[in-house]
C-alpha cells in the first residue's frame, strides 16, 4: 500500500506542476474517498502539508519559557521562544524534549 501511496503522490506533485497556478498558488487538494480509510488519511494529511507550506499556511507557536527539557515535540517542529525581547527559534532535533535553538537578530 506503500507503493501505491509514492505513486499517487508522486502523481498529485506533477499534476501541481505541470498545471496551471493561480498567482503562485496551488489551489487547497481535494479529499480522496473509496479505498482504504488510513491510507486516504495518511495521503490527505501529505497533501494537505503540501498545500500549506506551499501557500505560506504555516505560523509558529510563540512561548515565553525555554522549551528544551520541557516542551514535547516531534522531530523538525519549531517554536518561537520570547525571553523577555530576545528572541530564538527553537527546533526540536530528537522528537522527544530536545530543542535546538539560534537566537535571531535584526541584521541590516
Amino acid at each position: 500500500m506503500k507503493t501505491l501511496l509514492s505513486i499517487l503522490l508522486t502523481f498529485c506533485i506533477g499534476l501541481g506542476i505541470s498545471s496551471n497556478t493561480y498567482a503562485y498558488r496551488s489551489p487547497k487538494p481535494i479529499q480522496i474517498r473509496g479505498t482504504d480509510p488510513p491510507d486516504l488519511v495518511e495521503l490527505n494529511t501529505v497533501l494537505e502539508e503540501l498545500w500549506n507550506i506551499t501557500n505560506g499556511r504555516y505560523n509558529l507557536n510563540v512561548t515565553t519559557t525555554n522549551p528544551d527539557g520541557t516542551e514535547q515535540g516531534d522531530v523538525g517542529d519549531m517554536i518561537l521562544f520570547n525571553d523577555s525581547g530576545t528572541y530564538y527559534l527553537e527546533i526540536n532535533t530528537t522528537g522527544s524534549t530536545i530543542w535546538r535553538g539560534v537566537e535571531l537578530k535584526n541584521v541590516p
